[in-house]
């Protein structure tokens, strides 16, 4: 896992963004029948909070 890119991508984060981040990244291997968390995965996860993270700020716009 590349701390340092995952780093630059989540510099706005809040700590609950991260565990979101974290979170999904850990269901997505799940889901895969994983019993290790992938780089790929952690950047999946920042994708699908980046995007609720964009609604929320549309809703309230």
């Amino acid at each position: 896992v590349n701390f340092d890119e995952l780093a630059r991508c989540t510099d706005d984060f809040n700590g609950a963004q991260l565990k979101a981040v974290c979170v999904e990244a850990g269901m997505l291997a799940l889901r895969r029948e994983a019993s290790i968390i992938k780089h790929e995965d952690f950047m999946e996860g920042i994708g699908v909070v980046s995007a609720k993270k964009k609604a929320t700020l549309q809703y309230y716009a």
